[in-house]
């Protein structure tokens, strides 16, 4: 059995490498573009484009309509369907997020001037983010087909395509033609729009508008509307923060912060996206696990093998803490790294250990709800996230007014683990899985003395002793993982394959 939640848990790997090689890459790459940013912008320019980026996401909500989630969830019964039956699935998410999105859109673009300053944007901000809203929603549902089909390297070239076209268009726009903040913006589209004109093929060989009149509106609705709000509050967990501290009364910014809001807005997204290592091993992570949990739901072994990869995860994500929580701030100390970027910008460097907490909830709260994706209860989600969005929402209001960057970074990582308690009380109603939560404890405690005795003892050494305290204390963690016999028969050899990219036929 350990043999055979190996080889399973080396494919998961795998799927995860292979779908996640673009999102690494292109996040990678997009990453490059921060210290740009904050090379060629002022923090409340930067500001200003970290506000669209965070709304974005949200506003996402209305115009993906649960559609490329529904998808994947009908998709995966049609293994042995007929080609008709596979361009209904198709079709009628595609309809509904082209056609109800379009709508959304036009309504949006005609009360600009009116609705931009809610935000707190200025109107052709407010327009290009409706424009890519709306080209992001157009791309959900082909995307997931590819994912469903198996087409995974399509899928990445895709996705690196954008990434080079965007990054491409960046530099150009911003520095040789100086447009600004807006470049971003364009490039962001235009990027979009190409994807989507690639994409066209297997859009018209999959999309049939005369078989929307036999679509299952009823049942697609079903599944789809309750991920909507449940989405909504996982968005307002996620940029939350940053959404509170743009509404931040300019006294207040001046007082707390000695800046302007968009200003520590700026500040604060930069650091918080520091942090890109962490969301690459989470999102990676789940591009291949929706299809790969939904593939082995009525494996008679499933809540065994759900449980090792709980733990699996886990172990990845407290390894990239440890990394970057201790090296990054060693990294900030070298001249040319920290005068690259103007100065001001890290002074909110200390967020980043609390984002990393946040994204490794937030990987663990994916898992622990598979059940209720499984078991088709997601009616339950709204409530679940909404608990989390409240919480969230709640404590960034009061930290945002009296307590400073950190506190308000703490929303999410507070809020990540009430939903995790929350999704895992819930599916284990309805999809009772055995997670080794004694294992996960032990891997906590490592890591948070670990991360203790960094914390305390690095800032009184010389930079040279320093990191050489650093690089015993990375190593100290394995040594303590294998001291305390945390690892399984199997366990070593499925890592050792994973890291070798052996096939998962070899475990």
């Amino acid at each position: 059995m350990a043999d055979s939640f190996a080889s399973k848990l080396g494919r998961l790997g795998s799927e995860s490498l292979v779908y996640g090689l673009s999102s690494i890459v292109g996040r990678l790459l997009s990453f490059l573009l921060q210290p740009y940013y904050a090379h060629q912008f002022a923090p409340a320019q930067n500001g200003v484009q970290s506000v669209v980026y965070s709304y974005v996401p949200i506003i996402s909500i209305a115009f993906y309509l649960g559609m490329d989630v529904a998808y994947m969830r009908n998709a995966s019964n049609l293994s042995e369907s007929s080609v008709e039956e596979r361009q209904r699935v198709f079709t009628a998410p595609m309809a509904a997020v082209a056609g109800l999105g379009g709508v959304a859109l036009v309504v949006a673009l005609l009360f600009a001037p009116w609705l931009a300053p809610l935000m707190k944007l200025d109107a052709t901000s407010f327009r290009y983010m409706l424009g890519i809203v709306y080209t992001d929603a157009l791309l959900a549902v082909p995307y997931a087909y590819l994912r469903m089909s198996g087409r995974a390297t399509r899928y990445a070239v895709l996705r690196l395509l954008f990434v080079a076209i965007s990054i491409a268009l960046n530099i150009v726009l911003i520095g040789r033609l100086h447009w600004g903040v807006r470049a971003i913006f364009f490039a962001n589209v235009v990027a979009n729009l190409t994807v989507l004109v690639l994409l066209l093929g297997e859009i018209v060989r999959q999309f049939r508008p005369a078989q929307l009149a036999h679509a299952s509106w009823r049942s697609l609705w079903k599944y789809a509307l309750p991920i909507m709000p449940a989405m909504l509050a996982v968005m307002l967990v996620e940029n939350g923060d940053r959404i509170v501290l743009n509404y931040l009364p300019e006294p207040t910014a001046q007082h707390i912060y000695g800046m302007s809001a968009k200003d520590v807005v700026g500040i604060y997204s930069f650091n918080y996206k520091l942090g890109v290592v962490m969301l690459l091993v989470v999102q990676m992570f789940r591009m291949a696990w929706t299809p790969f949990a939904l593939q082995h739901a009525r494996d008679p072994r499933a809540p065994q093998l759900f449980s090792r990869v709980l733990t699996a995860l886990t172990l990845a994500c407290s390894a990239v803490f440890l990394a970057v929580s201790l090296w990054l701030p060693e990294l900030t100390r070298i001249p040319a790294v920290y005068h690259y970027v103007k100065p001001a910008y890290w002074t909110g460097l200390a967020i980043v250990p609390v984002i990393l907490l946040g994204y490794v909830f937030s990987g663990i709260y994916t898992v622990v709800t598979t059940g209720l994706y499984i078991e088709r209860q997601t009616g339950v989600l709204p409530w679940i996230s909404g608990a989390g969005a409240l919480l969230n929402i709640a404590m960034c209001i009061v930290a945002a007014r009296s307590l400073g960057m950190v506190a308000v970074a703490w929303a999410t990582p507070a809020a990540y683990a009430l939903m995790a308690a929350l999704g895992t009380w819930r599916s284990q109603r309805v999809f009772a899985v055995p997670f080794e939560w004694l294992r996960l404890a032990r891997v906590g405690v490592i890591v948070g003395a670990i991360y203790a005795l960094d914390y305390t003892l690095s800032p009184q050494m010389s930079i040279g002793v320093g990191m050489l305290f650093k690089v015993f204390l990375l190593a100290a963690f394995p040594i303590a993982l294998f001291a305390t016999r945390f690892f399984r028969h199997g366990e070593l050899r499925a890592m050792r394959a994973l890291a070798l990219r052996l096939r998962p036929s070899v475990l």
